[in-house]
C-alpha cells in the first residue's frame, strides 16, 4: 500500500517523532531519554519482532489494522501470564520512501489501547521496514501469575476461542488482495463467507485479558497463548510441567473454513486464543473456554488424539522461525 505526500526521509527523525506526537496526545511519555514508569509490584515484560516480508505485508490491510495487530499480537504474551497490560516501546526500521500518512494510520492502530500507552522506542532507517514492540504489564502477585510450569494430571486443557485462523491466511489474503475500508472487506472476489471470516479473525486478534484475569481469579496456574499453534503450545506446557499432554482432535472449536483440516489448523500458529490447564472439576465452558484435552502423568509428550485414537502428527509440530 502507497501513499503519496512527505516521507520519513524527507521529514527526518527528529521531524517525525514530534509529528507522531502532535498527532497523538496518548504518546507524551515520548521525549526523554528513557522512560519513567511508575513502581510495579510485579512486572511482566515481554518482546516481538516483525519484519515485513516475512511476518507480514503492508498491502494485507489498512496501517491502522496492522498496527493494531502487531500490538495484540505482543499484549498476548502478557494476557498469556495473568497480567494487565501497562505500557508498550516501539523500535521501528523505516525505509527512506515511508510515507508518512501511512504511518500516521499505523501509530493510529498502536495507540489504540487506552489502557496500554506507547512510552518510548527508537526509529531508525532501514531498508526493510521492521517493527519490534516490547510490552510492560503489572502481574500483581508472583504466586498468581499463569505459568507453563503450572500444568498437573489430571488437570482439563481449555483454549478461550477458535483454531486455524493462520491456515493459509497469507496466500488468501493475496487472493483477495488485501482486506481494507471500514469493514475489511476484499479488495477482490475470490474468497468465500467463511474465507473471509478466517481472514478478518487472522488480521485483527485481541489479547485475552479479560480471560486471563477470570483464569487468575479462579486460582488457574497454568496457561500460555497460541501463537505457534495449538499442538505445539500444548507440547510447551508438557515439556515445562513434566506432564503428557492429550489434544482431541475432534473437541477443538476450529473456523469453518480450515476444519477439514484439524491438524494443519492446530499447528498453524498465530491464533493468540489462550490454552489453559485447569481443575478437572473445573467449568470453563460459561466463560467462553472449550474443552480440548488434559493432562496425564508423563514426562512431557505431546500425544495427539482424533476419533478416540492416537495419531501421529508427523510435521505439524507448529511454527517454527527457521522452519
Amino acid at each position: 500500500m502507497s501513499g503519496k505526500g512527505t516521507t520519513a526521509g524527507e521529514i527526518g527523525e527528529r521531524g517525525l517523532i514530534r509529528h507522531l506526537r502532535s498527532r497523538f496526545p496518548g504518546m507524551s511519555l515520548v521525549g526523554d531519554d528513557a522512560a519513567w514508569l511508575p513502581p510495579l509490584a510485579c512486572p511482566v515484560v515481554t518482546t516481538d519482532s516483525f519484519l515485513e516480508g516475512r511476518h507480514f505485508f503492508r498491502w494485507w490491510c489498512d496501517p491502522g489494522v496492522l498496527g493494531r495487530r502487531l500490538l495484540e499480537a505482543t499484549l498476548s504474551d502478557l494476557a498469556a501470564m495473568g497480567a494487565c497490560p501497562g505500557w508498550v516501546f516501539s523500535a521501528l526500521g523505516l525505509p527512506g520512501d515511508m510515507p508518512v500518512s501511512w504511518l500516521e494510520g499505523f501509530y493510529g492502530g498502536l495507540t489504540g489501547r487506552r489502557d496500554c500507552p506507547v512510552a518510548g522506542g527508537e526509529i531508525v532507517r532501514s531498508e526493510v521496514f521492521s517493527v519490534t514492540l516490547t510490552a510492560v504489564g503489572e502481574g500483581r502477585d508472583p504466586s498468581l501469575l499463569l505459568r507453563r510450569s503450572g500444568l498437573r494430571p489430571g488437570d482439563a486443557l481449555w483454549v478461550s476461542g477458535r483454531i486455524g485462523r493462520a491456515l493459509d491466511a497469507p496466500s488468501l489474503l493475496e487472493r483477495s488482495k488485501g482486506l481494507h475500508g471500514p469493514r475489511m472487506d476484499p479488495s477482490e472476489g475470490g474468497l468465500d463467507g467463511g474465507q473471509i471470516e478466517q481472514v478478518r479473525a487472522f488480521l485483527a486478534p485481541r489479547a485475552e485479558f479479560g480471560k486471563a484475569a477470570l483464569l487468575v481469579g479462579a486460582g488457574v496456574g497454568a496457561g500460555i497463548d497460541v501463537s505457534d499453534g495449538l499442538l505445539s503450545e500444548a507440547g510447551h506446557l508438557a515439556v515445562e510441567s513434566g506432564v503428557d499432554t492429550f489434544v482431541d482432535l475432534d473437541s477443538v472449536p476450529f473456523f469453518g473454513s480450515v476444519e477439514d483440516r484439524a491438524l494443519e489448523a492446530a499447528a498453524a500458529g498465530e491464533d493468540f486464543v489462550l490454552l489453559a490447564g485447569a481443575q478437572a472439576d473445573m467449568d470453563l465452558a460459561g466463560a467462553g473456554f472449550v474443552r480440548v484435552g488434559r493432562a496425564g502423568r508423563g514426562s512431557g509428550l505431546l500425544h495427539v488424539m482424533r476419533e478416540g485414537s492416537e495419531i501421529d502428527p508427523g510435521g505439524a509440530a507448529g511454527y517454527d522461525h527457521f522452519g
